[in-house]
């Protein structure tokens, strides 16, 4: 009953999170990419969500390596290739980008558990399943952070996610305590959101790598049945058991119609409509591998050590090449090169012609390889159990830069042209990027082709102190060769550093009052003119505008705050071409104002007292005017003055009430103006 329960609220969320509806438009075979930096791009575990193993790129024609790549631990997974970038994980619990051209780490990320299963890249994400950490990661492409991560703890991850449609599938085990051995699960690429989660009890655990085709999700599951979904709802469309009771671990190759799997007794083709066997092929009792197919045959590897090409319409063997211990690498075929590669026990990469079974070569490792290799731009890529990843292949042509300044002395500000040639090693190279940078700073415009090879980029010196030698450096880079570099030293001089003297007239005053500034501006003993002269104070006051007496000579009127205290002023000085100079000076603001000198906004203070009490006295004289004027009338009342100012004795005595009350009317509408 407790399942039931779990079962029943687990199916509730489900609904709740919504099915989002999806069309069933069907990729076309071999294209699972634009065509970029990286030519008909590896993006997941065998080629593309058909697991069809087999691309058009090329295949290197020798066992010639071209870099090779230590990790921390076993690399059983298939690297995906895109965007001139190599992607794999590692048992060490990482996943690694590397450089597809020069094998250097661009980036890595701990997913914090081992990792069996193959990324896949689509829309500029990298996905990636840890197997015991059950989260589902797509990360960044280009820096490696994480974009989102969707997953249960409890549920793990070996299978390899496939790409189609907006979405992400991928199939899950549990490891203790679950209500259902597994899931099949469907996620949002974009957001990571659950589409559907598909359970798979009362069937078993699912390890295999889902293929998708036609609006339907084919897997293999660990009681040895294969099933297909409705890839929009995640519904069963059909379930069968094509050979018994025996684990299906390897990913399903969708090709013609039919659904090519093989389990640890034979190689099956099942009808993709209704999951009816069509033919089966006896591998002698030993586990197959995943499939690769095209051109109307079927590779395949098995335990005990053979590589069998069969027709993929009926079953027929066409030829069988042996190795020297079983194959557990999936093999991925090269159209552009005829040839099928895998790897095997023995510790050896092969290659064999497509047509024949003939070997063409082989690639010694330190350990078995389980690695399936990925194919692209005439390279092969592969991992093995000795930890490293390894490109085998002609070796990209080196860059070749040279950087030249037109001026190679320079004062800050300054702009000196570099010009830049780059070749291949053999001809100039167009369409190169070109990256620059300054040991000691400064700024470079962006670079601009001129002919073929030839490239120009300003260079304008940093602010320095001290006469500094800066290393420029160029680094080109282009999408099949190794970078090349190149650098130059230019020599930036500091400014000449201007000198300020300052003398106070008189250096104490009282407040309000005036001091003027006497200001002498050199390089070394030389005066310098035109000098922009700025002026501050640590206690208030004012200053007048700087005027330029010639000669390096500047003067200026400093005005003192109103209130005792001892300001320190600065004076700055600068000019175009010069390093800013400055100095100080301490004055001493003391004692009783002067109201002859103390000034209120540039105004003498006793000016503003004199104009206080000559406004009132024509106030005065208006008002008496006024009264002598007024007829008398019966109907006038005089207006009552304040009385807090008719109490006064003092004040307009002599004067009757009538003109007491007009008197402080008067005063107080000017006082409200």
């Amino acid at each position: 009953m407790r399942r039931v329960a779990v079962f029943t609220i687990f199916s509730l969320f489900i609904l709740a999170i919504g099915i989002p509806s999806a069309g069933t438009f069907r990729p076309q075979p071999y294209s699972a990419g634009p065509l970029g930096s990286t030519d008909y791009p590896w993006t997941m575990f065998h080629y593309n969500q058909f697991r069809s193993g087999a691309t058009l790129a090329s295949a290197p024609g020798a066992a010639n390596r071209m870099w090779q790549f230590a990790t921390g631990s076993f690399v059983y997974s298939s690297p995906a290739v895109s965007d001139g970038l190599v992607f794999v994980s590692s048992w060490d619990t990482n996943v690694y980008a590397i450089d597809e051209y020069s094998g250097q780490q661009k980036w890595s990320f701990n997913t914090g558990s081992v990792i069996f299963s193959s990324p896949a890249v689509a829309n500029g994400m990298v996905y990636v399943a840890s197997r015991n950490g059950g989260i589902l990661y797509a990360l960044n492409e280009q820096t490696g952070s994480e974009v989102w991560g969707r997953g249960s703890l409890n549920y793990f991850i070996a299978s390899s996610p496939a790409i189609a449609d907006g979405k992400v599938f991928y199939g899950n085990w549990c490891a203790s305590g679950c209500f259902q051995f597994g899931q099949f699960v469907a996620l949002d690429a974009t957001t990571g959101a659950v589409v559907w989660a598909n359970a798979t009890l009362p069937s078993s655990t699912i390890s295999s790598s889902p293929a998708v085709d036609s609006g339907r999700v084919f897997f293999g599951l660990d009681d040895g049945s294969v099933t297909a979904l409705n890839e929009t709802n995640g519904k069963a469309i059909w379930r069968v058991v094509p050979g018994g009771a025996v684990t299906i671990r390897n990913a399903l190759a969708i090709a013609y119609g039919r659904v090519y799997i093989g389990t640890a007794t034979k190689f099956f083709a099942l009808d993709e409509i209704t999951g009816a066997t069509d033919w089966s092929f006896n591998t002698g009792n030993s586990n197959s591998t995943s499939a690769a197919v095209s051109n109307g045959v079927v590779y395949f590897g098995t335990g005990k050590g053979n590589v069998y090409a069969v027709n993929a319409t009926t079953g027929v063997q066409k030829w069988v090449a042996t190795t020297g211990a079983s194959v557990s690498s999936s093999p991925a075929l090269s159209l552009g090169s005829n040839m099928i590669l895998a790897g095997s026990n023995d510790h050896y990469l092969y290659a064999l012609n497509a047509t024949s079974g003939v070997r063409l070569w082989r690639y010694l490792t330190s350990a078995p390889i389980w690695s399936s290799p990925a194919v692209a731009d005439g390279r092969v890529f592969f991992g093995s159990n000795d930890y490293n990843v390894y490109a085998l292949g002609a070796i990209a042509p080196k860059l070749q830069a040279t950087v030249f300044p037109s001026v190679t002395s320079l004062k800050p500000g300054q702009i000196s042209t570099l010009t830049i040639t780059v070749t291949n090693g053999s001809a100039p190279q167009t369409g190169v990027t070109l990256a620059l940078t300054s040991s000691a700073g400064g700024g470079f415009t962006q670079p601009v082709p001129g002919s073929p090879g030839l490239y120009y980029s300003n260079f304008t010196a940093p602010l320095v102190s001290s006469t500094t030698g800066t290393t420029i450096q160029v680094v080109a880079s282009e999408t099949g060769f190794l970078g090349g570099s190149a650098q130059t030293t230019i020599t930036v001089n500091p400014f000449p550093p201007l000198t300020v003297a300052t003398a106070a007239r008189p250096t104490s005053v009282t407040p309000g009052g005036e001091i003027i500034l006497e200001i002498r501006v050199t390089n070394g003993t030389s005066p310098v003119m035109g000098a922009a002269i700025f002026l501050s104070s640590s206690a208030g006051g004012s200053f007048s505008s700087p005027t330029d007496g010639g000669n390096g000579n500047y003067t200026a009127i400093y005005s003192t705050p109103l209130q005792a205290s001892s300001p320190t002023v600065m004076i700055q000085a600068s000019k175009p071409g010069f390093s800013s100079g400055q100095d100080t000076v301490t004055v001493t603001v003391n004692g009783i104002p002067n109201l002859t000198n103390l000034k209120v906004s540039g105004i003498p203070f006793i000016f503003l007292i004199a104009g206080a009490a000559l406004l009132f006295l024509v106030v005065l004289i208006a008002l008496v005017s006024r009264r002598k004027s007024e007829p008398s009338s019966p109907y006038y009342h005089p207006v009552e003055a304040p009385p807090t100012y008719a109490s006064r004795p003092d004040f307009g005595e002599g004067l009757s009430s009538r003109f007491r009350g007009e008197l402080f009317t008067g005063l107080a509408a000017i006082g409200g103006s």
